[in-house]
């Protein structure tokens, strides 16, 4: 059955993504969309799409990355900032133990949190936080950490306070072309494994979508 495809007049470029965790997951507002799609599990199809096959396509994926080359990668990018700092991942359960120094108001604290949900949409990524601890073990209010996410300012970092949902925008890295989504995640002490579900890439990144061939005229 064709994908039910809405356009959303009233909210702009914002649309609203159902589902995105599957019936015990959460559902937010993927910034910069063009569609309102009620079931996540269903793709957005132009007519080009389904008259012209991709360049490539995939029916699965599990794939497993080394934490301890994540964390130095995110510790590079973050070394230039001055209020987050000392990236720690460990894997854990459905997702991640992350622990890093924020600095808040000038104080720094070092701030523990399991990051799970972990979902891969629409060139968006979007996860849960839960069990947020600090000053060696003690709660922090979920509401603290949303403040200091939002105080980032990044253009590619959606905070949606009161329910501990972040959304990064990785439009900038993936390209149009590509079709890729994260369904499951598994944590172990210095690994993450990630199924990726069925997905494609339409034509070489910086190509836009294929086009069917023109229709000529003949005498």
């Amino acid at each position: 059955m064709a994908p039910k495809i809405v356009r959303d007049g009233t909210s702009g470029q914002r649309a609203v993504l159902h589902n995105w965790c599957g019936t015990r997951g959460w559902a937010g507002k993927i910034p910069n969309s063009e569609f309102l799609i009620p079931n996540s599990h269903l793709y957005t199809y132009s007519v080009n799409d389904l008259l012209s096959p991709p360049l490539a396509r995939w029916d699965g994926l599990h794939l497993v990355l080394d934490l301890g080359l994540v964390e130095r990668h995110l510790n590079e990018l973050l070394s230039a900032r001055e209020d987050l700092r000392d990236l720690a991942l460990e894997g854990e359960g459905d997702g991640l133990a992350a622990e890093a120094t924020v600095v808040w108001r000038g104080v720094p604290a070092r701030v523990g949190l399991e990051v799970a949900e972990i979902r891969l949409r629409h060139r968006h990524i979007g996860f849960r936080m839960r069990k947020i601890r600090a000053l060696g073990g003690l709660p922090v209010p979920r509401t603290a950490v949303e403040l200091a996410l939002t105080s980032l300012n990044s253009s590619v970092l959606s905070v949606f306070s009161g329910h501990g949902i972040v959304v990064v925008d990785l439009r900038r890295w993936l390209p149009e072309e590509l079709m890729l989504e994260v369904l499951t995640v598994q944590g172990t002490t210095r690994s993450l494994h990630l199924w990726f579900g069925p997905g494609s890439l339409a034509n070489l990144p910086g190509q836009g979508p294929r086009l069917l061939p023109a229709e000529t005229e003949t005498d």
